[in-house]
């Protein structure tokens, strides 16, 4: 995401950030103009690029005071208000739920192995908080990866060019408000905080439900229409640990040597089930599962992977015995990657799926060693033509989530604590996505978007400058 501004950068002329939405564009007309717009390499000679109101809105350092009325009612201050309130009350309805990421990135500041940071965790909610519920987002996740699959298959055989996962909430952002022509082309099933909200929601209707997210977009998720009954409160890592500093809590004196699963989650679950995760990347696995949803169909077929030009654009292929590409799927992850995506898709509005030629490609590819899973330098990943991609907005996906504990101002040392959380993230025992979202979707609950453009914002309608939520 960008720099935040500052009162001073406030004229006519603003300089974007290293990592703004909005690219430099060039006065000179190139002979060959390239569809893409190349990372890390910039002009000898900056030019000044004038930023508009709509194209900083998907960017966290400024919101419009609509949202900023939205995010004041999502921070660790209202939830203790709430809780106090609930208990002056006599009611004991507090649910609990934290994803994976979340949990690695606390374990790693509070130097705990996960399984210990989940056994304290629990407890301390309990003790403290006096939470009913503690439980994991992987049965949510199930159910949002399972229908999104179910959803894609119907959608494909009349989209022209790649559907785009949207549980995302900074994209779907940067799409309503910037890029209305993309919502057509997303999936509108919802995310495993509001899918998980809504099954604690089914177990007991009064319960106050707090969930600790990776990312602050995360909280205008839980605020939108459509969702505001799913999710009470979202808080972040860092809100967390800012509120046991503030409360002059040590988080390790909960540490037990018990397992609390069976006691802190609805009846009917399966206390361990939760708390695991899936094959894929660390913000979901939702290109990843797709392939493999379709696989089950094709015997002797397998999946390999073509690097992009960065660590942070992957595409999936599904190949079949005889080398022939049978599906295609791709993951886009920072908003510099999603601009060139986003620019391929407008320059090329009538996309097709893969032709014969890419088939071929795949053939070659697969003489040449990536039929067992190991890539070709020679072939980069193409998001554009692949049918389905995971997008999402922060680079490294939402392992890197803003609102996580990485304090490192050094670009490369946050990549690698990115990349140390990502490898211990692999670690997870996973799950069986179709069986686990079989026994636990009911398939009478609606867990859709609904997407909307976002008019222009007027002089009524601020922003906010240098907000960090």
């Amino acid at each position: 995401m960008s720099a935040l501004l500052s009162d001073a950068d406030l004229n006519d002329f603003i300089s974007p950030g290293l990592a703004c939405v909005k690219p430099a564009q060039a006065a000179k007309v190139e002979k060959n103009p390239s569809l893409e717009l190349e990372v890390g390499v910039e002009s000898n000679e900056p030019e000044k690029v004038s930023i508009s109101l709509q194209d900083c809105l998907a960017c966290a350092g400024c919101i419009t005071s609509s949202e900023e009325i939205l995010l004041s009612k999502q921070s660790h201050t209202v939830f203790l208000e709430k809780w106090n309130e609930l208990r002056s009350q006599d009611i004991r309805s507090l649910a609990v739920s934290i994803p994976p990421q979340c949990r690695l990135s606390l374990a790693n500041y509070y130097s705990m192995d996960l399984s210990s940071f989940d056994r304290c965790f629990q407890n301390f909610m309990k003790t403290k908080f006096e939470a009913k519920y503690v439980v994991g987002t992987q049965i949510g996740r199930s159910i949002s990866v399972s229908r999104m699959n179910a959803t894609l298959k119907d959608k494909l055989p009349t989209a022209s060019g790649p559907v785009l996962c949207s549980v995302c909430p900074g994209f779907v952002l940067y799409a309503e408000k910037t890029k209305p022509e993309l919502l057509s082309r997303m999936l509108d099933v919802k995310s495993p905080q509001q899918i998980t909200g809504s099954l604690l929601k089914q177990a007991d209707p009064e319960c106050y439900h707090l969930s600790v997210m990776p990312c602050f977009d995360k909280k205008l998720e839980a605020s939108r229409d459509e969702c505001d009954k799913e999710v009470d409160c979202v808080i972040t890592p860092k809100e967390f640990v800012t509120m046991l500093r503030d409360q002059a809590v040590d988080f390790k004196s909960y540490m037990v040597d018990f397992d609390l699963s069976r006691e802190l989650c609805p009846s009917g679950w399966d206390s361990d089930l939760h708390w695991l995760s899936n094959e894929g990347s660390s913000s979901g696995g939702y290109a990843y599962q797709y392939l493999l949803s379709l696989q089950a169909s094709h015997a002797q077929s397998h999946i390999i992977t073509v690097e992009g030009k960065n660590s942070d654009v992957t595409e999936y292929r599904l190949v079949s015995d005889d080398n022939q590409v049978l599906a295609t799927s791709s993951k886009v992850y920072g908003f510099r990657n999603i601009q060139n995506l986003v620019r391929k898709l407008s320059q090329s509005a009538s996309a097709k799926k893969r032709t014969i030629k890419v088939k071929k490609r795949g053939s070659e590819a697969s003489r040449s060693g990536e039929s067992t899973g190991r890539t070709n330098s020679s072939l980069l990943a193409d998001p554009a033509k692949t049918e389905f991609v995971e997008v999402m907005a922060c680079p490294s996906g939402c392992i890197n989530g803003g609102g996580l504990l990485n304090e490192e101002q050094n670009a490369s040392r946050r990549k690698l604590l990115a990349q140390d959380l990502s490898n211990a993230y692999s670690k997870i025992q996973s799950v069986n996505i179709s069986d686990v979202a079989d026994e636990y979707d009911n398939k009478l609950n609606s867990f859709n978007y609904k997407f909307r453009v976002v008019e222009p914002s007027t002089s009524l309608d601020v922003v906010t400058v240098g907000n960090t939520w």
